[in-house]
């Protein structure tokens, strides 16, 4: 199977400086002749190599605005985090305004589904407490790390979809019905922080096809909409007619909002790889009880220290903590309809996410052994220092790509020394 990635690698660029090598949470980055690659399988676009190669190596691709105009009308679905790169006297409805100025027909919020599935979470662990704990499923890193290095717990990653596939169904629907044009002539565009939610817009894991047409990233729109912004600053009559009813929530994006609903004393919430990772081994050891919802994020901050932002991340947490208190009114809804689009599994994925086939996993269960005994074969003869002079991060990782025939034992520099 072929993966899509949000990425592409400029080899040329390349000094071998192996900061990516140590920073890939899931050991797919490799160095060999000097020269960085990867295996696809194993990568899952947390955008962790983007962040910290000094070379520029790992190229973003991204869709840009110009890519949409086959669309009849174009919706623009803002991530939370867009409105925190502005400072605090930018109003949000300004950022909306400046999108419709460069190109968009309508701007679609995700605060009402992010608070409905909060609600419908709850009500889902009240009904079913035996299959508990759920693990968010709003970052698609984290789903995608799973897949990769946790194939055994996929079973407990939550099957709700999340605000931003809901709200472009949505919104295709009213806007092909109120303005009569057909759902494909009408293209939804996410604004994303990540590279993580491009791959699962481009390659979903939990249905056919994303609701969602494209996605342009927050770095590549802020410098498009901050002139129009700017001169939308002084306009008092804008703000004032909108005031009124807009919403400000923090959306999933923040640490913290997904599981308001349910209990504080049965929820976890985690950010970064590192601690994720160490949550999951807790989980796979038997010693996480008592815990009902895991909120996790892959990167530093949640969504706001997305490897496409503009603003110091604790800038953006402090605006969006801000913005929440001075716009932020609870929206009412209906908790029966809430619970009717629950049984009607409105809220849910077309179906599960899968562990992902990687090369680890051999079809044939006795080459699968026979490779993994050759491994800790190989792996008994190495120094276990580390040192990825060798090309791949670990020695364990080594041993694994020798015996998989994708390294030669004298690349460790201990034998040829030896």
């Amino acid at each position: 199977m072929k993966f899509y990635h949000s990425h592409i690698i400029l080899q040329e660029r390349c000094e071998g400086r192996m900061k990516c090598l140590r920073a890939c949470p899931t050991q797919a980055i490799r160095l060999r002749h000097n020269k960085v690659t990867f295996f696809d399988d194993l990568c899952v676009d947390c955008g962790e190599c983007i962040n910290v190669c000094p070379e520029n190596v790992y190229v973003p691709v991204i869709d840009e605005l110009s890519d949409f105009e086959k669309f009849e009308f174009k919706i623009a679905i803002p991530s939370r985090v867009l409105y925190t790169q502005f400072g605090l006297d930018i109003h949000p409805c300004m950022v909306q305004e400046a999108l419709k100025k460069i190109g968009f027909d309508a701007i679609v919020d995700i605060s009402r589904i992010s608070h409905e599935l909060s609600y419908a979470i709850s009500e889902h662990i009240n009904r079913h407490p035996e299959n508990t704990p759920i693990i968010s499923s709003f970052c698609p890193a984290l789903i995608r790390l799973i897949q990769v290095n946790y194939p055994n717990l996929m079973y407990m990653v939550s099957t709700f979809d999340v605000p931003r596939e809901i709200s472009a169904k949505e919104a295709k629907k009213k806007y092909s019905k109120e303005l009569g044009i057909p759902e494909n002539k009408i293209g939804a565009i996410y604004i994303t922080p990540c590279p993580a939610k491009v791959v699962s817009i481009k390659q979903p894991a939990e249905k056919e096809k994303s609701w969602i047409d494209g996605a342009i990233a927050i770095k590549e729109i802020y410098n498009k909409i901050l002139p129009k912004i700017l001169d939308l600053k002084d306009n008092k009559d804008l703000i004032s007619k909108k005031e009124d009813y807009f919403f400000y929530g923090k959306g999933w994006g923040a640490l913290g909002h997904s599981p308001k609903k349910i209990d504080s004393e049965r929820c976890i919430s985690v950010i970064g790889m590192d601690n994720i990772k160490m949550i999951l081994d807790d989980i796979e050891d038997s010693k996480l009880r008592n815990i009902d919802y895991i909120e996790a994020f892959t990167c530093m901050q949640g969504c706001i220290g997305g490897a496409f932002c503009v603003e110091n991340p604790y800038i953006s947490r402090h605006n969006s903590i801000m913005l929440e208190k001075r716009y932020g009114e609870p929206i009412i809804f209906d908790e029966d309809e809430i619970k009717r689009k629950y049984e009607a599994e409105y809220y849910f994925m077309e179906h599960d996410v899968l562990p992902r086939p990687t090369r680890s996993l051999d079809p044939d269960i006795a080459t699968s052994i026979k490779r993994m005994k050759q491994k800790e074969r190989i792996l008994q003869k190495l120094p276990k220092k580390d040192c990825g002079i060798c090309g791949a991060p670990t020695c364990e990782t080594f041993a694994q790509d020798c015996a998989w025939g994708d390294a030669d034992l004298t690349d460790c520099i201990f034998f040829k020394l030896g």
